[in-house]
Parts: structure tokens; sequence; C-alpha cells
């Protein structure tokens, strides 16, 4: 998917700068960032780092795994990761829903064999209802 994406690009840069295959000049982005954030009435806090927290932090939100987000970053650990990524009460209560949604398509399957085999499931929506309280 990555080297579709990749393959599928028109420009070899984000900010494509001058000329063919050229970046463009750091200063220049500053000028326009600084630009904009003047006609937005952003705070000065708001700089281009910004954009890739939040889009570090809205791939967490749609769902993209930690180590995903990682690769997508070039962070070298999930570690790193974390400092950017911030999930909101809301994506947190959407991931213990997609749980439950798993558990309870498991033991639908479940209840046609032996009532033994419900355990796992219902101790993993426990242990994660817990460990959201604590």
């Amino acid at each position: 998917m990555l080297e579709t994406r990749a393959a599928s690009a028109t420009a070899a840069w984000v900010f494509p700068g001058g000329g063919p295959g050229r970046p463009f000049v750091t200063t220049s982005l500053d000028h326009q960032h600084a630009a904009v954030r003047r006609l937005l009435h952003l705070p000065k806090d708001f700089v281009v780092h910004s954009l890739r927290h939040t889009m570090l932090t809205r791939l967490g939100e749609a769902g993209a795994d930690p180590f995903t987000i990682m690769r997508i970053a070039g962070h070298s650990s999930v570690a790193i990761s974390q400092r950017y990524v911030h999930p909101s009460p809301e994506a947190m209560e959407r991931a213990f829903e997609r749980l439950e949604a798993l558990n309870e398509r498991a033991a639908g399957k479940l209840l046609e064999g032996p009532k033994e085999a419900l355990l796992p499931t219902v101790f993993t929506t426990v242990a994660g209802a817990a460990s959201v309280t604590h």
C-alpha cells in the first residue's frame, strides 16, 4: 500500500520547490506558514510541526495501531510515537466498543461449542474494563 502511494505521488517532496525535483526551501516554508498563521489568527505556538503532531494523533483516532504510526512517522520505537499520539476519551471508548463487539461475535460462535471456551472472551472484556477504571 505504501509503495502504491509512493508510485502515485506527483512530486518527490511534500512541499515541492522552485523546480522539478527540488525541495521547498525551509525559510520560504517558514515565511508562508507565519503569514497563514497571522491571517487565520492562530497562536504563535502553532508551528509547522503541529501539523505532523495532528496527523499522527488523527491516525491513532482513526484506529491505526501504534506500530503502523511508528513506521509512518519514521520513529525508531513506539515509545517515541507515544509523544505524538493522544487518544481522546471518545477514541478510547470506541476501542472498548470494538472489543465488546469482537467478544460478542466470538461468544456467538462459541455458544455452539463447549461452555468452558467462553472464559477467555469474558476475561478479556472484564480485564479491559478494569484497566480503564484504574
